[in-house]
């Protein structure tokens, strides 16, 4: 099954852009996001997971939920199509709802391949 990789902050690397400045916050808001995201998709929790330490590199067997203001500095990864932005203020909540109707068809165009 494909994993759905959930950026928020990235806590490695020369690029290092974080949710609210607070390593331990941003932790527990992604993952807040994560879970929200796997019941909202009815997908076992392991399939949503957050990637702190993300190196830019797009592997095509994932989808990334990517936070916007992080895709808009590397405007690059926004062409693919894997790649989904989500509003900073949505994973600082925990609103989901718009990711999963952008989720949906990458979902089910993997399980046709």
């Amino acid at each position: 099954m494909t994993e759905i990789k959930v950026i928020g902050d990235i806590l490695s690397g020369k690029y290092q852009p974080a949710l609210t400045g607070n390593p331990v916050v941003d932790a527990a808001l992604i993952n807040h996001f994560c879970q929200n995201l796997a019941v909202a998709l009815k997908l076992p929790a392991v399939t949503v997971q957050a990637e702190h330490h993300w190196d830019l590199t797009v592997d095509s067997k994932n989808i990334y939920v990517v936070d916007a203001q992080i895709l808009r500095l590397r405007q690059h990864l926004s062409s693919n199509g894997n790649v989904i932005a989500v509003s900073h203020t949505d994973i600082l909540r925990g609103n989901v709802q718009p990711t999963t109707h952008q989720l949906i068809p990458l979902l089910t165009q993997s399980l046709t391949k």
